[in-house]
């Protein structure tokens, strides 16, 4: 969840409704908007259920939101450009691509008032489109890659694929001034 001026911005499901609404509702108030960045179980799964239960908007794109059941949600559809900035609810966004094996994969930048904070949950990046995080004052980085313990090599090559090696992301970022937070 992004802590925002404006108020609090879920991003991605993934779990339990139980597990969601402990995450997301704070001292009892729901988030302004739940984004979805891909349509992957870990991400979407239950997302609609919260947003329908709670009245929360959802922010996707169309791909992203194909597994998803939105009837009586109301939904937002973006489209994945570096060029188009989307703004309600007191925030700004943009959605900038990744390399994920999911639908539609993108990472956002989000903007709350004076502050800019990119959000990379999942996929890899390239310096061609890292160059556009430059600008946040914070970037939130989910996509190091961890390869488990006696994992077959077909799934760590997949994995290499689709995730940031920490020297990767060390050499992306070596000219960013601002915070890098690492979940």
């Amino acid at each position: 969840m992004l802590e925002a001026t404006c108020g609090n911005i879920a991003v991605n499901g993934g779990g339990t409704l139980a597990e969601m609404e402990h995450a997301y509702i704070v001292d009892g108030k729901r988030p302004l908007a739940m984004i979805v960045t891909c349509e992957h179980h870990q991400r979407s799964h239950n997302a609609d259920r919260f947003c329908l239960k709670h009245n929360v908007p959802l922010i996707t794109t169309h791909l992203c939101a194909e597994r998803l059941f939105l009837e009586g949600i109301k939904t937002h559809f973006l489209s994945v450009s570096e060029s188009r900035l989307f703004v309600k609810y007191g925030f700004g966004i943009s959605l900038l691509p990744v390399r994920y094996d999911s639908g539609d994969p993108f990472c956002l930048t989000v903007q709350d008032g004076e502050n800019q904070i990119g959000v990379v949950p999942d996929g890899k990046i390239f310096p061609s489109m890292a160059k556009y995080l430059f600008d946040c004052d914070t970037i939130i980085l989910g996509n190091r890659l961890h390869i488990p313990d006696n994992a077959p090599s077909a799934l760590e090559r997949r994995l290499k694929s689709v995730y940031n090696t920490q020297d990767e992301l060390d050499e992306i970022f070596k000219n960013y001034n601002g915070e890098i937070v690492y979940i």
